[in-house]
């Protein structure tokens, strides 16, 4: 049996579980929003929410640069690596720009959650990419693989859930279809942060 023979150094290490455990946070606070403000109700209620998970994903993907460049650069030479270790900074950098706009009230939310969205589940295809390679290479922890590969398995199906959701809340009126059409997604958005941490706890 191969050994796992990366070692992140002890402060990558730190902003990996840091920002899994803010990106758990986030998700929470995104959670309690849904349920306490039922945004997709007749009379939305309000509540900080929503700000708090703003601001959380923000700091979530600022901690998360140092760990994809860390990654990038310890990883095994591999175009896909290269390549991915970009597209996924991009994505994060993107995201803490949003975010950050967002909770200065320079941009509106309907301006930033597509591409919000987009990046994020770029991000999750980075961490699936980083997991394929690392687990052939030997040199990630199979727990970290293993979920890193799950996740991307499972990012088509939580589209397709919340496709149907939006679909039959605009054809049926049904307000509460989307929401239930994204727990799938949630369940993936889980996930990612939590892979972070792994990441940062498993050696």
């Amino acid at each position: 049996m191969n050994s796992v023979t990366l070692h992140l150094p002890t402060p990558v290490r730190g902003w990996a579980a840091a920002g899994g455990v803010i990106g758990l946070l986030a998700n929470a606070f995104l959670i309690l929003f849904f349920v306490t403000a039922r945004p997709w109700g007749d009379t939305p209620g309000e509540g900080w929410f929503g700000l708090a998970n703003d601001v959380l994903v923000a700091v979530q993907y600022a901690a998360l640069v140092p760990v994809i460049l860390a990654l990038g650069r310890l990883m095994p030479v591999h175009a896909r690596v290269r390549a991915w270790t970009w597209i996924g900074l991009a994505a994060a950098v993107t995201i803490v720009v949003l975010q950050v706009l967002l909770v200065a009230e320079r941009l509106a939310f309907e301006s930033v959650v597509v591409p919000v969205s987009v990046s994020g589940v770029v991000s999750m295809c980075w961490a699936g990419a980083v997991s394929v390679v690392g687990a052939r290479a030997h040199v990630l922890h199979p727990t970290v693989t293993r979920l890193g590969r799950a996740i991307v398995i499972a990012l088509p199906i939580a589209v397709a859930a919340y496709g149907a959701g939006v679909l039959v809340t605009g054809l049926f009126d049904v307000p509460w279809a989307w929401a239930a059409g994204a727990v799938p997604g949630v369940v993936v958005w889980t996930a990612f942060p939590a892979w972070v941490l792994v990441l940062g706890v498993k050696r």
